[in-house]
């Protein structure tokens, strides 16, 4: 048997899914392709998109006849994992009742979350995200269990480090750490990756994962629940946040209850609130429904889609959505949904300019621009139209 981790509902996590199949997303230390390959075995990712074809790989429907699993991959495993085998073709539903994949006998790709004709089986042990905020809420969760699916456990001393809870911490041989560093794992495992290097007298808080070859700057404090990386700069102070791959934010400010997309660039100085004044629930904007919605959340912070850029000493309220390829400009208050595309204060950013910034910042990583990858910049600029409506006022901070 073979699994393939199939890109339906693709649309549930815009905007990040905007530039990569979902299988290809990050909530703790691995991938969902990687976590559900360690599991399984015989794991490939497949998507419907051309324009992510060749981007991506996606397995080709000629290479097997036989019996699959097809998931949708966004998907949260409670203990015991699952045994998806079965005698006949049967459609299985997460704990909430809602379909998540298909066992078949033999090989055929569909959209089984539209129709099926065949047995249905409620797994309980699953449960299926379709928001992209959930995958926040079980950060803490899955780095504890991508933790024991690493089978790590170990490092060397390094001089003028402190390390607490040390039967949880995995730092591999190739990270530098320089003196005055507290890595802390008594309420969760603290997973550093290989070409990682932490600067002096930063503090890291389990659950965390630091990402390959990523930067923690002098004084960061990374306080519990924090994916990042791989290749990422970080500093200031990080809580319950994602920031994904070639993304910098890199300077003093506050970081909470968000994710970060991958090539964002966050200006010094810029804070993200998390909380309202009220202690209200936090609406966000939705892609599917093309309006914000109540997510039930009193703490939540902001989505930051891929390339966006956020100038210095910015203010990103709480529930703000920047869409793909967008930019605010330094000393504003950023509030609600920006849709992709948006340049400074609401008018339209161009194409070719936002090949071209994208093109320097990758650049700057030693990433060429592919034609392929500005074919589907292009591709995301029609597409993302069908989202466009006037984003909420960028407003000027007063000055005192």
């Amino acid at each position: 048997m073979i699994t393939l981790l199939v890109d339906y509902k693709w649309e549930n996590f815009l905007p990040f899914s905007w530039t990569r199949p979902i299988w290809d997303l990050r909530m703790g230390i691995f991938t969902f392709l990687e976590r559900i390959g360690k599991l399984y075995g015989n794991v490939y990712g497949y998507t419907h998109r051309e324009y992510l074809r060749g981007l991506f790989p996606s397995y080709s429907e000629e290479k097997w006849k036989g019996q699959t699993l097809l998931l949708i991959p966004t998907i949260y495993f409670e203990e015991p994992y699952p045994d998806f085998r079965r005698d006949r073709d049967t459609l299985f539903l997460d704990k909430h009742n809602r379909p998540f994949g298909v066992f078949l006998k033999s090989l055929r790709v569909f959209d089984f979350t539209s129709s099926f004709d065949g047995e249905i089986e409620k797994i309980e042990s699953v449960i299926l995200l379709d928001k992209p905020w959930q995958l926040l809420e079980y950060i803490p969760h899955q780095i504890q269990k991508d933790y024991k699916l690493s089978a790590k456990k170990s490092f060397k001393p390094y001089k003028g480090v402190v390390m607490v809870g040390t039967t949880d911490i995995f730092i591999d041989t190739s990270v530098e750490i320089e003196p005055g560093v507290i890595v802390d794992a008594t309420a969760g495992p603290v997973f550093i990756d290989s070409g990682a290097k932490i600067m002096g007298n930063s503090y890291i808080k389990g659950p965390a994962y630091i990402g390959k070859s990523s930067i923690v700057m002098p004084l960061t404090k990374i306080v519990s629940n924090v994916v990042i990386g791989p290749v990422v700069k970080i500093g200031g102070e990080i809580t319950n946040s994602i920031i994904w791959g070639y993304s910098n934010k890199q300077h003093d400010g506050f970081l909470g209850d968000s994710i970060i997309a991958e090539w964002v660039n966050i200006g010094a100085g810029t804070a993200f609130s998390n909380l309202k004044n009220t202690y209200g629930n936090i609406k966000m904007y939705y892609y599917p429904e093309k309006k914000e919605i109540e997510t039930g959340k009193q703490f939540l912070g902001a989505l930051i889609g891929p390339h966006a850029k956020i100038g210095i000493n910015s203010i990103i309220n709480c529930g703000t959505v920047m869409g793909s390829f967008t930019s605010t400009v330094g000393d504003k208050i950023t509030s609600g949904f920006i849709p992709d595309f948006t340049w400074i204060d609401g008018e339209k950013m161009d194409v070719e300019k936002a090949i071209e910034i994208a093109q320097r910042m990758m650049s700057r990583r030693d990433f060429s621009l592919t034609e392929k990858y500005k074919e589907m910049i292009k591709t995301i600029f029609i597409m993302s139209k069908e989202y466009k409506k006037p984003a909420k006022k960028i407003a000027t901070r007063k000055k005192s």
